[in-house]
């Protein structure tokens, strides 16, 4: 018996992607429906090629110019800062604005390469603060040094690490 009393936060329903190509259509994803619930954490696992990208590039609004969205919905519930929910289909979105009031600050990605992601010349904290910099989450430079030890903490490293760099972990 279903637990009614979780809170949905993703909802991906019957969603298909298709892939313009030199040599016809490619059919990447077909019929993917997958849910999270609140306080959970999904694990997405698969063989090379198997849509597991392409399935959360869709969610993010970031799929290559030459996809189609054949059908599917993807639905995304979050809370303003107000406390109030929100619920909306983000294959509906219009991309800046999933990039203005999602990615990055609700939703984000670790693509399948993060070590090529990080700059070897600078230290992980401010690689971390770009992030920062990016959707403004921050009101001086006190507050973002302290974001950056609270994100380090969260991952379960100590705020030191800031001064270090990628190859030294």
């Amino acid at each position: 018996m279903e637990n009614t009393n979780r809170e949905h936060v993703l909802s991906i329903r019957d969603l298909s992607i298709t892939f313009k190509t030199g040599a016809g259509p490619v059919n990447a994803i077909r019929g993917v429906n997958i849910d999270l619930y609140k306080g959970e954490t999904l694990a997405v696992v698969g063989e090379s090629g198997s849509g597991k990208s392409v399935t959360f590039k869709a969610a993010m609004g970031i799929l290559a110019s030459n996809s189609i969205v054949n059908s599917g919905s993807i639905t995304y519930t979050y809370h303003h800062n107000d406390g109030t929910p929100a619920t909306v289909d983000l294959l509906k979105m219009k991309t800046k604005d999933i990039r203005r009031h999602i990615n990055g600050k609700r939703i984000a990605m670790i693509f399948q390469d993060p070590m090529a992601c990080l700059n070897p010349r600078k230290k992980v904290g401010e690689i971390i603060a770009q992030g920062l910099d990016i959707h403004h989450l921050y009101k001086n430079r006190a507050e973002r040094q302290q974001k950056v030890a609270d994100i380090l903490r969260k991952v379960g490293l100590a705020p030191e690490h800031a001064d270090r760099y990628p190859h030294q972990f």
